[in-house]
């Protein structure tokens, strides 16, 4: 006899799949098993988090080019929606990499030290870095930077220039504005770290005349869109595992574990339970019972 109470109603295993997929859980929320979908979103997708946390979110990515396909990518998009950025991410990255994209844009440098691109102008950002400069007088100026960057482009004698200020303080005491010119380098846009490298020389009135007298260098925050999931060059790869040493690796192996988690649960989503959905003819009748041994 079928114990209808029981019985698990698995509605559209292929949707319940799809579902199960993108967001761990969300197929058996769909076909109404609730405590399983909370147990698996939770349990997963803390894993997954915890990794990226503690990669310092540099653990999830997609590298395209040949013979540097991280493979450990299909362990980690099995998590679904967090991962698959990835994908789009990689796209970008090779189309702004491509050698006529860098040269349309007056990029001198494939990782570092681009000149900034004529679309970002005008430029504001928080900036932090260091200041290296021999003052009005001829006495050096240098410390810790901290305040606000603006750049623009204005014209020249021989095409656009860029010229801007930093306000803000050095060695946390506030300091006199200071003017800004090319030459003028920064990171590139897209690039798997939050921020961004950032360096140009500081201008003053020495005798009547506009001269250079030093330069500051630091970074200013790059946009979540622009680093999220981006791939990474071997020079950032080589960086991070510097910094974090072994617990990047474990960061990574925390995101391969909950990618292939998520297979299982996948599965449960498209077939049921393991042991059964509630809805299996039972074994024992009144008309087959064992008969008593007598003794």
């Amino acid at each position: 006899m079928t114990d209808s109470h029981n019985q698990i109603e698995l509605k559209n295993p292929v949707i319940a799949a799809i579902l199960a997929f993108l967001i761990p859980g969300a197929g058996h929320f769909y076909q109404g098993r609730t405590f399983k979908a909370a147990i698996y979103c939770f349990c997963i997708m803390s894993t997954f988090f915890c990794g990226m946390a503690l990669g310092d979110w540099k653990t999830v990515y997609y590298q395209s080019e040949p013979g540097k396909r991280n493979l450990g990518y299909f362990a980690q998009v099995g998590v679904g929606l967090p991962a698959l950025p990835a994908l789009i991410q990689t796209s970008r990255y090779n189309k702004a990499m491509n050698p006529d994209n860098l040269a349309r844009n007056g990029a001198n440098a494939r990782y570092f030290d681009s000149h900034p691109y004529p679309q970002e102008m005008p430029l504001e950002a928080p900036f932090q870095g260091t200041l290296l400069d021999r003052g009005d007088d001829g006495k050096n100026i240098s410390g810790e930077l901290d305040g606000i960057i603006k750049l623009k482009t204005i014209p020249g004698e021989f095409g656009p220039e860029i010229s801007g200020t930093f306000e803000g303080t050095l060695d946390n005491k506030p300091i006199d504005t200071l003017n800004l010119s090319d030459p003028i380098g920064m990171g590139p846009q897209l690039k798997g770290d939050s921020r961004r490298l950032l360096e140009c020389a500081v201008v003053r009135e020495v005798d009547g005349r506009r001269t250079d007298t030093g330069h500051i260098e630091g970074s200013i925050p790059r946009p979540f869109l622009n680093w999220f999931e981006m791939p990474l060059t071997n020079h950032a790869l080589d960086d991070v595992n510097k910094k974090l040493g072994k617990r990047y690796e474990f960061a990574v192996v925390f995101t391969w574990i909950a990618g292939l988690l998520n297979l299982l649960v996948i599965w449960d989503a498209f077939d049921g339970p393991a042991y059964g959905r509630g809805d299996e003819e039972e074994n024992a009748s009144p008309d087959n019972e064992p008969t008593p041994t007598k003794t």
